[in-house]
Order: C-alpha cells, then sequence, then structure tokens
C-alpha cells in the first residue's frame, strides 16, 4: 500500500500541540517493523529537514528527499504552496502520487483528492461549536466548514479522546462506526528521574532567566487565548499569594489571539509569561514547578498534563472537556468556571506536601497508560484496516 502523511505540522521550528503530536507519531510510525510492508510518502511544506533524520538524501530533480537503509524506507515531498497548501498541492499530489492512502493528522482534508484514495483524519477537538467566542474570525469561518466537511467524507476518523469521539456523535453526526480514539501520548520516564536530562547549569540558567526558584511557582504551559481561562487563574493565584508571599505563578507560550487581557492581568498581578518556550525550557520548568495548572474551559485531550505528570509534578486541573479523562484519578480537579473552586483546589495542594507526593505517585502510574509507541501503533492500524 502507499500511504501519504500529511506532515506540514511535524516539522515547524516553533511547535505547540497539533505539532509535537504530528512529529511524535509519524516518526514513529517509522519506526515500526511492520511499516516496511508498505510505502510511505511525507509531504512538507518546507525543505525536507535533514536535521530531523540525517540519513536522508534529497533529490532536487524529482523534488523530494528519499530514506533508506535500517527501518522504513519513505520519501519526504516538499510542496511549495503559500496558500491553499492542502486543498491544491496535497490534493494534487493524491493523484500524480497514485496514493492509496491518506493520513491527515489535524482535521482538514483535501476535497478534490483523487476519487477512491482512502482517507484518515485526525481530530483534536471541536470546542469550536460550543465556545465560539473563544476563536479567532478565521477559525469561526474555517474550522466548521474544514472539520464538517472531514468528519463526513473520511474513510476513519481518529479522535483524541473519548470526550471528542462524543462530541463528534452528537454535534456533528459522524458515524461512531469509523471513529477510533488513540490517545495522545507523553515520553514514559521513570520516579527516580522523572524529567529529561538537560544539564543542572542550563536547568539553572532557565530559573535565572524569570527569576525562579525551584518549587516555588506554579506552572501553566498553552498558547495564550481565551479557552484557556487564564485570567481567572491569575485571580486565584492573586487571593493565594496574600498567604503565600513567595509563590510565583508562570505561564509559560506564545500569544495565540484576544490576549491583551490576560497580559494586562498578569503584569497587575505579578505573574510571568514567558512567550514561546524551547523544549528544554519547557521541560525545566516543568520539572521545577511546584504544581502544574491546568485551567481550560475545556481540552480536546490536554497533553501538558500528561507532560506535567511525567516531569514529577502534581496537577491540578479543570475538569472541562477531555481533562478529567486524560488526569483520572492522578490529580486534583476543580469547575473552570467556579472562581471559589479554583482558588480551593489550589490552596489544598500548595498546603499539602502529603498531597502533592500521593499526585507525584499517581501521575507517574497513570503516565503508563500514554504512550507516543501506543498512538503510532494504533494510528498504524487504522492506516491499514481494511474496515
Amino acid at each position: 500500500m502507499r500511504i501519504g502523511i500529511d506532515a506540514s505540522r511535524a516539522f515547524v521550528e516553533n511547535p505547540t500541540g497539533t505539532e509535537r503530536y504530528s512529529y511524535e507519531v509519524i516518526t514513529r510510525i517509522l519506526q515500526l517493523p511492520e511499516a516496511r510492508k508498505h510505502e510511505w510518502i511525507l509531504y512538507t511544506r518546507n525543505s525536507p529537514p535533514a536535521a530531523a533524520d540525517p540519513s536522508l538524501k534529497f533529490s532536487q530533480a524529482r523534488g523530494f528527499a528519499v530514506r533508506e537503509g535500517r527501518g522504513v524506507s519513505y520519501k519526504m515531498r516538499q510542496i511549495s504552496l503559500p496558500y491553499l497548501w492542502t486543498q491544491i498541492g496535497l490534493a494534487w499530489r493524491t493523484w500524480t502520487d497514485n496514493l492509496d492512502c491518506l493520513w491527515v493528522p489535524a482535521h482538514t482534508l483535501p476535497i478534490l483528492r483523487k476519487p477512491g484514495i482512502r482517507t484518515v483524519v485526525t481530530i483534536h477537538g471541536i470546542e469550536y461549536e460550543w465556545l465560539p467566542a473563544y476563536e479567532n474570525w478565521l477559525q469561526r469561518w474555517y474550522l466548521p466548514l474544514s472539520t464538517q466537511y472531514a468528519v463526513r467524507s473520511a474513510t476513519k476518523i481518529i479522535a483524541v479522546s473519548e470526550f471528542t469521539k462524543k462530541q463528534l456523535i452528537e454535534r456533528l453526526g459522524a458515524d461512531r462506526n469509523k471513529i477510533n480514539v488513540v490517545h495522545e501520548g507523553v515520553t514514559n520516564t521513570s520516579p527516580s528521574n522523572p524529567s529529561p536530562i538537560i544539564g543542572e547549569g542550563r536547568k539553572g540558567e532557565v530559573l535565572t532567566k524569570w527569576g525562579l526558584k525551584s518549587k516555588q511557582y506554579l506552572l501553566f504551559v498553552g498558547t495564550v487565548q481565551p479557552r484557556k481561562n487564564l485570567e481567572r487563574l491569575i485571580q486565584a493565584y492573586s487571593a493565594l499569594s496574600t498567604k503565600h508571599l513567595a509563590l510565583r505563578l508562570v505561564i509559560a507560550g506564545k500569544l495565540g489571539w484576544m490576549y491583551d487581557d490576560v497580559v494586562e492581568m498578569a503584569k497587575k498581578h505579578g505573574v510571568i509569561t514567558t512567550g514561546y518556550t524551547s523544549e528544554a525550557e519547557r521541560y525545566s520548568l516543568l520539572g521545577n514547578a511546584l504544581v502544574y495548572v491546568q485551567p481550560s474551559i475545556s481540552e480536546g485531550f490536554g497533553l501538558p498534563v500528561l507532560e506535567a505528570m511525567a516531569a514529577g509534578v502534581p496537577v491540578v486541573s479543570s475538569n472541562g472537556g477531555a481533562l478529567a479523562e486524560v488526569v483520572g484519578d492522578a490529580g486534583v480537579l476543580f469547575d473552570p468556571y467556579d472562581l471559589s473552586d479554583i482558588f480551593d483546589k489550589l490552596s489544598l495542594i500548595v498546603n499539602s506536601s502529603k498531597l502533592r507526593k500521593e499526585l507525584i505517585t499517581k501521575g507517574h502510574q497513570r503516565t503508563k497508560d500514554f504512550s507516543w509507541q501506543m498512538a503510532a501503533e494504533r494510528t498504524y492500524n487504522t492506516l491499514i484496516s481494511k474496515y
């Protein structure tokens, strides 16, 4: 079978959740021994990233890079289009490359694709359906159209959570029989070495950069946008900090949209906003946090929660969307609309070292239920399945 993959999000410079999902699952699929049975073509927007795979050899004449030798052989083809990349560039390649199957790791399928081709699309969430005010104008227009079309026309749908599957069925009328739930993953670690090793000196540099001390701050990681519910988090932190003067709040993530009020409130209450952080900086901030907080109104999955658990950090989280499904009993949950509940749960975890230790242990155990390897295997099986 000749399988094409939209890898346009997998090798970007500053990845966020969807991009990291694409990279982790794609690279692991290509390491599966059984994947050798098939021919693989990865489609990118930019030049094939040799740094991501030094064994790639780029053929300028043919317009693609080829990886051969040990492991899975595959081609990586660049589609250079600034606009309508999916609907023109990717659609055209389904014809010229004679694909049998196309997988798009995020919502949008090409309309004018080769007839009869098997298509698989990953849906990460449809929060825009009931929280449209929290999206920018382009997303409010584009996401309903592209997602509804993908849901109707895809051969198979991968939902990243049971919650997202339920929403697809109830709100978009998706056929439950063509939806496979494949959870996102996390790099599993050991309790004795919970966070990735980036060097003690580097860890110190990261904390010094933002004037932080280890285990003296609360942390949120994610794009600054209305759905993340950061204004309520800042309000709860402000009340909490009157009794914990040394405690800081760190918001680590790039500015998305409709963020002015959050930035202004953060400055007013002494909250640290880092902007986009590199992988090494993110791991260092996670590993040194006292508590990780996920205040979102809703999430289709909630990857940072798992990363915090893997880093050995106790989690307090909203129960919105799929977050309760991901957290399980390994974290403290609150109602994202209830400011007093957010404050109470933060107070509970900050004031109890015993509870924090219990949650760290439970969190590490919880991460064993989620791995990128499992996600890759289940995605691969979805791609090659005849049904």
